[in-house]
């Protein structure tokens, strides 16, 4: 079954007079995965492993084990590496922003638009890094 479109929970929301009836009746529109989960998730849709992702994102492997365990709560540049590296589309990659608590894309940052273009052109970590140096912004992993 699909999810409603937020739009239209929202606007459900704005017609309720019964906060606990449309929650009963939106329970499964609810997110209930966290960050760890949601990457646990991705590596078995994608049907990847983490040394592979790890290695792919530049992280460091120990560190980056603790971000899948659900140890460490990264910071946004690592959890953008990670989402470069299992190859997320935007919304995907918004999605684990949300997840982690870091803030997601914004197109009106110069840094996050770089971010959002390595995303929609499939570019590795190494290749984003190149780009964000031409352009004169900070790198993932300096």
């Amino acid at each position: 079954m699909k999810n409603k479109d937020r739009y239209k929970l929202i606007q459900e929301l704005k017609n309720t007079s019964c906060i606990k009836h449309f929650i009963a009746k939106n329970n499964k529109e609810f997110k209930k995965e966290n960050f760890s989960e949601y990457l646990d998730r991705i590596l078995k849709e994608k049907n990847l492993t983490k040394a592979h992702v790890i290695r792919k994102s530049g992280l460091e492997q120990s560190y980056a084990y603790h971000i899948f365990s659900g140890d460490r709560n990264p910071s946004r540049k690592k959890v953008l590496a990670l989402a470069i590296a299992l190859e997320l589309d935007i919304a995907k990659t918004q999605y684990l922003l949300k997840l982690a608590n870091v803030g997601e894309l914004y197109i009106r940052s110069q840094w996050d638009c770089v971010i959002l273009h390595a995303l929609n052109k499939n570019l590795n970590v190494i290749e984003t890094n190149q780009l964000l140096e031409e352009l004169e912004e900070t790198e993932f992993l300096e």
